[in-house]
Protein backbone atom coordinates (compact mmCIF):
# COMPACT_ATOMS: atom_id res chain seq x y z
CA UNK A 1 0.00 0.00 0.00
CA UNK A 2 2.82 2.37 0.85
CA UNK A 3 4.42 1.76 -2.55
CA UNK A 4 1.11 2.37 -4.32
CA UNK A 5 0.61 5.62 -2.38
CA UNK A 6 4.10 6.82 -3.26
CA UNK A 7 3.50 6.01 -6.95
CA UNK A 8 0.22 7.94 -7.00
CA UNK A 9 1.87 10.90 -5.27
CA UNK A 10 4.72 10.91 -7.80
CA UNK A 11 2.32 10.71 -10.73
CA UNK A 12 0.35 13.66 -9.34
CA UNK A 13 3.50 15.76 -8.95
CA UNK A 14 4.57 15.01 -12.53
CA UNK A 15 1.20 15.53 -14.22
CA UNK A 16 0.08 18.66 -12.37
CA UNK A 17 2.54 21.03 -14.15
CA UNK A 18 1.69 19.43 -17.49
CA UNK A 19 -2.04 19.96 -16.95
CA UNK A 20 -1.45 23.55 -15.88
CA UNK A 21 0.65 24.11 -19.01
CA UNK A 22 -2.06 22.67 -21.25
CA UNK A 23 -4.65 24.86 -19.54
CA UNK A 24 -2.49 27.94 -20.10
CA UNK A 25 -2.08 27.04 -23.76
CA UNK A 26 -5.83 26.71 -24.12
CA UNK A 27 -6.30 30.17 -22.60
CA UNK A 28 -3.77 31.68 -25.01
CA UNK A 29 -5.45 29.97 -27.93
CA UNK A 30 -8.89 31.19 -26.86
CA UNK A 31 -7.70 34.79 -26.99
CA UNK A 32 -5.91 34.49 -30.34
CA UNK A 33 -8.62 33.72 -32.88
CA UNK A 34 -8.91 37.21 -34.36
CA UNK A 35 -11.83 39.52 -34.89
CA UNK A 36 -14.18 41.00 -37.46
CA UNK A 37 -16.22 44.15 -37.65
CA UNK A 38 -17.72 47.03 -39.60
CA UNK A 39 -17.27 50.78 -39.56
CA UNK A 40 -18.75 53.95 -40.98
CA UNK A 41 -16.12 55.81 -43.02
CA UNK A 42 -15.76 59.42 -44.13
CA UNK A 43 -13.06 60.38 -46.63
CA UNK A 44 -11.45 63.78 -47.14
CA UNK A 45 -10.21 64.31 -50.73
CA UNK A 46 -6.54 65.29 -51.09
CA UNK A 47 -4.28 66.46 -53.91
CA UNK A 48 -5.75 66.40 -57.41
CA UNK A 49 -8.82 64.58 -56.14
CA UNK A 50 -9.70 67.60 -53.97
CA UNK A 51 -10.35 69.50 -57.22
CA UNK A 52 -12.42 66.72 -58.81
CA UNK A 53 -14.11 64.87 -55.95
CA UNK A 54 -16.01 65.69 -52.80
CA UNK A 55 -16.17 64.42 -49.23
CA UNK A 56 -17.09 60.74 -49.47
CA UNK A 57 -18.96 58.50 -47.04
CA UNK A 58 -19.60 54.78 -46.90
CA UNK A 59 -19.05 51.50 -45.10
CA UNK A 60 -16.04 49.29 -44.34
CA UNK A 61 -16.06 45.57 -43.40
CA UNK A 62 -12.88 43.95 -42.08
CA UNK A 63 -11.45 40.80 -40.56
CA UNK A 64 -8.24 40.23 -38.57
CA UNK A 65 -6.84 36.69 -38.42
CA UNK A 66 -5.30 36.83 -34.93
CA UNK A 67 -5.67 38.63 -31.63
CA UNK A 68 -1.90 38.63 -31.09
CA UNK A 69 0.83 41.13 -31.88
CA UNK A 70 1.03 40.44 -35.62
CA UNK A 71 -1.94 39.47 -37.79
CA UNK A 72 -3.32 39.63 -41.33
CA UNK A 73 -5.99 42.26 -41.97
CA UNK A 74 -8.46 41.81 -44.87
CA UNK A 75 -10.80 44.69 -45.64
CA UNK A 76 -13.41 45.71 -48.17
CA UNK A 77 -15.00 49.15 -48.40
CA UNK A 78 -17.55 51.12 -50.38
CA UNK A 79 -18.06 54.87 -50.48
CA UNK A 80 -19.87 57.46 -52.60
CA UNK A 81 -18.06 60.70 -53.41
CA UNK A 82 -20.83 62.34 -55.46
CA UNK A 83 -24.62 62.00 -55.29
CA UNK A 84 -26.65 64.29 -57.55
CA UNK A 85 -30.39 64.61 -58.19
CA UNK A 86 -31.01 65.19 -61.90
CA UNK A 87 -34.77 65.76 -61.62
CA UNK A 88 -37.85 63.74 -62.64
CA UNK A 89 -36.94 60.90 -60.27
CA UNK A 90 -33.43 60.47 -61.67
CA UNK A 91 -30.30 60.60 -59.48
CA UNK A 92 -26.66 59.78 -60.22
CA UNK A 93 -24.00 58.39 -57.89
CA UNK A 94 -20.23 58.11 -58.31
CA UNK A 95 -18.64 55.48 -56.09
CA UNK A 96 -15.44 53.70 -55.09
CA UNK A 97 -15.11 50.07 -54.04
CA UNK A 98 -11.87 48.67 -52.58
CA UNK A 99 -10.52 45.31 -51.45
CA UNK A 100 -7.13 44.93 -49.77
CA UNK A 101 -5.05 42.91 -47.34
CA UNK A 102 -1.87 43.36 -45.33
CA UNK A 103 -0.19 43.12 -41.93
CA UNK A 104 -1.62 44.58 -38.72
CA UNK A 105 0.27 45.10 -35.45
CA UNK A 106 -1.77 45.35 -32.21
CA UNK A 107 -0.37 46.56 -28.89
CA UNK A 108 -2.06 45.71 -25.61
CA UNK A 109 -4.49 42.97 -24.59
CA UNK A 110 -6.93 44.68 -22.24
CA UNK A 111 -9.79 47.12 -22.65
CA UNK A 112 -7.49 49.64 -24.39
CA UNK A 113 -5.52 48.49 -27.45
CA UNK A 114 -3.72 50.32 -30.23
CA UNK A 115 -3.16 49.03 -33.76
CA UNK A 116 -1.42 50.00 -36.97
CA UNK A 117 -1.71 48.42 -40.43
CA UNK A 118 -0.82 48.64 -44.10
CA UNK A 119 -2.83 47.10 -46.95
CA UNK A 120 -2.54 46.68 -50.70
CA UNK A 121 -5.20 45.68 -53.20
CA UNK A 122 -7.46 46.93 -55.95
CA UNK A 123 -10.17 49.51 -56.36
CA UNK A 124 -13.07 50.10 -58.72
CA UNK A 125 -14.43 53.54 -59.65
CA UNK A 126 -17.88 53.58 -61.21
CA UNK A 127 -20.95 55.75 -61.73
CA UNK A 128 -24.58 54.82 -62.17
CA UNK A 129 -27.98 56.45 -62.67
CA UNK A 130 -31.05 55.45 -60.67
CA UNK A 131 -34.61 55.97 -61.85
CA UNK A 132 -37.51 56.13 -59.41
CA UNK A 133 -40.69 57.45 -61.00
CA UNK A 134 -44.05 56.24 -62.25
CA UNK A 135 -44.08 53.60 -59.51
CA UNK A 136 -41.01 51.81 -60.86
CA UNK A 137 -37.26 51.88 -60.21
CA UNK A 138 -34.18 50.92 -62.20
CA UNK A 139 -30.45 51.53 -62.30
CA UNK A 140 -27.98 51.89 -65.18
CA UNK A 141 -24.21 51.34 -65.02
CA UNK A 142 -22.58 54.35 -66.69
CA UNK A 143 -18.83 54.09 -66.21
CA UNK A 144 -16.27 51.87 -64.49
CA UNK A 145 -12.47 51.65 -64.19
CA UNK A 146 -10.09 49.68 -61.95
CA UNK A 147 -6.71 50.51 -60.44
CA UNK A 148 -4.32 49.55 -57.62
CA UNK A 149 -4.77 50.81 -54.06
CA UNK A 150 -2.48 51.21 -51.03
CA UNK A 151 -3.33 52.36 -47.53
CA UNK A 152 -1.69 52.75 -44.13
CA UNK A 153 -3.11 53.88 -40.82
CA UNK A 154 -3.95 53.01 -37.26
CA UNK A 155 -6.48 53.34 -34.50
CA UNK A 156 -7.59 52.47 -31.01
CA UNK A 157 -9.88 49.72 -29.70
CA UNK A 158 -11.97 50.60 -26.63
CA UNK A 159 -13.39 47.46 -25.04
CA UNK A 160 -17.02 47.67 -23.93
CA UNK A 161 -17.71 43.98 -23.19
CA UNK A 162 -15.52 40.99 -22.32
CA UNK A 163 -16.28 37.30 -21.91
CA UNK A 164 -16.92 34.81 -24.69
CA UNK A 165 -17.59 37.49 -27.35
CA UNK A 166 -15.61 40.65 -26.60
CA UNK A 167 -16.82 43.82 -28.34
CA UNK A 168 -14.82 47.02 -28.78
CA UNK A 169 -15.41 50.44 -30.29
CA UNK A 170 -12.98 50.91 -33.20
CA UNK A 171 -11.80 54.47 -33.96
CA UNK A 172 -9.14 55.01 -36.60
CA UNK A 173 -7.73 56.96 -39.55
CA UNK A 174 -5.67 56.12 -42.60
CA UNK A 175 -4.18 57.54 -45.74
CA UNK A 176 -5.33 55.91 -49.00
CA UNK A 177 -3.81 56.25 -52.44
CA UNK A 178 -5.44 54.92 -55.59
CA UNK A 179 -3.06 54.81 -58.55
CA UNK A 180 -3.83 56.81 -61.67
CA UNK A 181 -7.37 56.03 -62.77
CA UNK A 182 -10.09 57.42 -65.05
CA UNK A 183 -13.25 58.46 -63.20
CA UNK A 184 -16.22 60.82 -63.35
CA UNK A 185 -15.60 63.94 -61.23
CA UNK A 186 -18.23 65.32 -58.87
CA UNK A 187 -20.96 66.95 -60.97
CA UNK A 188 -19.60 65.31 -64.11
CA UNK A 189 -22.78 63.47 -65.14
CA UNK A 190 -25.48 65.37 -67.02
CA UNK A 191 -28.69 64.00 -68.48
CA UNK A 192 -29.54 64.73 -72.10
CA UNK A 193 -32.99 65.52 -73.46
CA UNK A 194 -33.38 61.96 -74.81
CA UNK A 195 -32.74 60.47 -71.32
CA UNK A 196 -29.15 59.41 -72.00
CA UNK A 197 -26.20 60.75 -70.02
CA UNK A 198 -23.03 62.59 -70.91
CA UNK A 199 -20.13 61.74 -68.61
CA UNK A 200 -17.16 64.02 -68.17
CA UNK A 201 -14.01 62.06 -67.29
CA UNK A 202 -10.66 62.89 -65.72
CA UNK A 203 -7.56 60.75 -65.16
CA UNK A 204 -5.54 61.37 -61.99
CA UNK A 205 -4.25 59.57 -58.90
CA UNK A 206 -6.82 59.64 -56.10
CA UNK A 207 -5.58 60.42 -52.60
CA UNK A 208 -7.81 60.49 -49.52
CA UNK A 209 -7.63 60.68 -45.76
CA UNK A 210 -10.22 58.30 -44.32
CA UNK A 211 -11.69 58.41 -40.82
CA UNK A 212 -13.67 55.53 -39.35
CA UNK A 213 -15.84 54.72 -36.34
CA UNK A 214 -17.12 51.17 -35.94
CA UNK A 215 -17.34 47.99 -33.91
CA UNK A 216 -14.84 45.14 -33.61
CA UNK A 217 -16.08 41.73 -32.41
CA UNK A 218 -13.58 39.21 -31.08
CA UNK A 219 -13.67 35.52 -32.07
CA UNK A 220 -13.08 33.08 -29.21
Amino acid sequence: MRRIGMAVLGLTVVTSPLMAQRSALREVHRGGNGSFGAALVVAEPLGEFSRNGDVAAGLSIFGVTSGGLLALRVEGAWMAYDVSYQGYGVSTTSQIGTLGAGPQVTLGNGALRFYGFATMGGSLFWSNASYNSCGCSASDWLDGHTTWMRSAGGGVLLGITAGHTPIAIDIGARGVRHDRVTYVPAGGLTQNSDGSFTAQQVTTPVDMRVYQVGVSIGIR
